[in-house]
């Protein structure tokens, strides 16, 4: 489950990888679509595949100890179909806040993302030591909720932010453990 040396951590049917540059297309046609950006609370990314190529980079140089960025890959046929992130990283009191996304749409609802996400919580507290992890999700996103909740989160609050409803939840590393959900 070490990811240190690029080796990647696996579950029954998609493995993490930490991101690199040959995710950028399918990345970019993401950012650019209209619902997926809605089901994040963001709008379509506008610019040009070259304007969001220079802003990976730039991003890559400030980013490295508070946000990591993973792959999704389905292990039968090595396809990107998604991504997730631990971000806001608090290393001092091991809390963070996760977030995934599938966006390919043919590995919608079928267990490919709670696969994902329970995979990769397992990485962030076994493998980085995490004690707290959060998130927040739109209230409407009931898909998401719904595998947030399956992978152990619990509802912790809610936020109002730009006029939109987020759900805020978070599971603790005694939760996670009790529950057996490793």
């Amino acid at each position: 489950m070490n990811l240190m040396n690029n080796t990647p951590i696996s579950g029954e049917r998609v493995s993490l990888h930490p991101k690199s540059r040959s995710d950028a297309p399918h990345d970019y046609i993401w950012s650019k679509d209209a619902e997926l950006a809605a089901l994040n609370g963001q709008t379509p990314l506008k610019e040009s595949f070259v304007q969001y190529i220079t802003q990976l980079k730039s991003a890559d140089d400030d980013d490295h100890m508070a946000n990591k960025w993973f792959s999704i890959k389905t292990i039968a046929e090595g396809l990107h179909i998604g991504n997730c992130t631990i971000y806001n990283i608090d290393w001092d009191n091991a809390d963070a806040q996760v977030g995934i996304t599938i966006g390919d749409r043919r590995y919608w609802g079928q267990g490919y993302g709670e696969e994902a996400f329970k995979t990769f919580i397992r990485y962030a507290f076994h493998h980085l030591g995490m004690r707290r992890l959060h998130l927040k999700t739109l209230e409407k996103n009931q898909r998401a909720r719904k595998c947030f909740q399956k992978c152990g989160f619990q509802f912790c609050g809610s936020l109002l932010e730009k006029n939109k409803t987020y759900v805020l939840m978070q599971l603790c590393f005694e939760d996670y453990v009790s529950k057996q959900l490793h």
